[in-house]
């Protein structure tokens, strides 16, 4: 059965443009469709239609337009529009969508969510969340958090959720591995403090990791305890000689991160290190 993962949404939580922003790319992406990036998610589909979905971000409307455009997914004849959902943790662009598989819209049936226990325990005890189990919307799996723990999300597809460090204020945070071949990290604090960073990288053939922020240059004036990711200039020093031997995509751009204008050095200085950057829609066989 063939697998491919598309990259549904490239951006940080806010997307760009950015609610609220009145910055040059923020205000490039509201007349240029080809420069938008939506909320972070990537979803795996077979040649059959059956779609499993990491996270679910505020633009899920939108990213299920797109997915409408993949004959195998356009051809689902399901009540629910993914077969199972992962969520990373409980950040906003990574679980609010939500909202949508409610009663109020999609009204999803027993439609099976993979998360943390503490992810499951933050769900079912806060609204609107915990209507969404009540109703029986969702149905909340555990993928524990003790070492990496193997689930098999359906036909040639198996999901590892691998716990990594990053801001704990309602949850914990997990990457995933794909088949073993994907290794998928939206949110990360840094890589130092995750010991098996490289060894995690070297092993995948294709690798989607958090690049938030290019610089320190690019936040004058924040306390990075708040905003803790790492630097793409960090990523390329960190894995730059693991770049040669399979593809690193960066993602999760924050709007004001350079490397969303491709034209930029900052993005030409990634390419030139054999890294590659998100776009949405990218395609990635497995």
């Amino acid at each position: 059965m063939a697998l491919t993962v598309y990259i549904l949404g490239s951006g940080q939580d806010g997307g760009l443009p950015q609610f609220g922003s009145r910055m040059s790319a923020d205000m490039a992406a509201r007349v240029d469709p080809l420069a938008v990036r939506l909320g972070p998610s990537i979803c795996v589909l077979d040649d059959v239609g059956r779609c499993f979905l990491v996270d679910v971000s505020p633009d899920i409307k939108e990213q299920e337009n797109r997915l409408l455009t993949i004959p195998a997914y356009a051809r689902r004849a399901v009540t629910n529009p993914f077969d199972g959902v992962l969520l990373t943790h409980a950040h906003m662009g990574h679980y609010a969508g939500l909202v949508h598989f409610g009663r109020e819209a999609a009204n999803c049936r027993d439609l099976p969510v993979y998360c943390t226990e503490k992810m499951a325990s933050f769900l079912a005890a806060n609204a609107p969340w915990e209507q969404l189990v009540k109703l029986g919307n969702i149905e909340l799996r555990s993928v524990g958090t003790r070492g990496s723990v193997s689930l098999q999300a359906g036909p040639g597809l198996s999901i590892r959720a691998i716990p990594v460090l990053h801001r704990g204020e309602y949850t914990d945070t997990v990457g995933i591995s794909i088949n073993e071949k994907l290794l998928y990290v939206p949110d990360i604090d840094n890589w130092d403090a995750w010991p098996a960073a490289r060894e995690e990288v070297s092993k995948h053939e294709i690798c989607l990791l958090d690049a938030t922020f290019y610089s320190r240059e690019e936040l004058p004036g924040r306390d990075l305890r708040e905003i803790s990711h790492p630097f793409i200039t960090d990523t390329l020093a960190k894995f730059g000689d693991l770049a040669k031997g399979r593809r690193i995509i960066l993602t999760h751009f924050n709007h004001s991160n350079p490397v969303c204008d491709p034209a930029s050095k900052q993005a030409q200085r990634v390419l030139k290190a054999g890294f590659e950057l998100a776009q949405e829609m990218l395609a990635i066989p497995l």
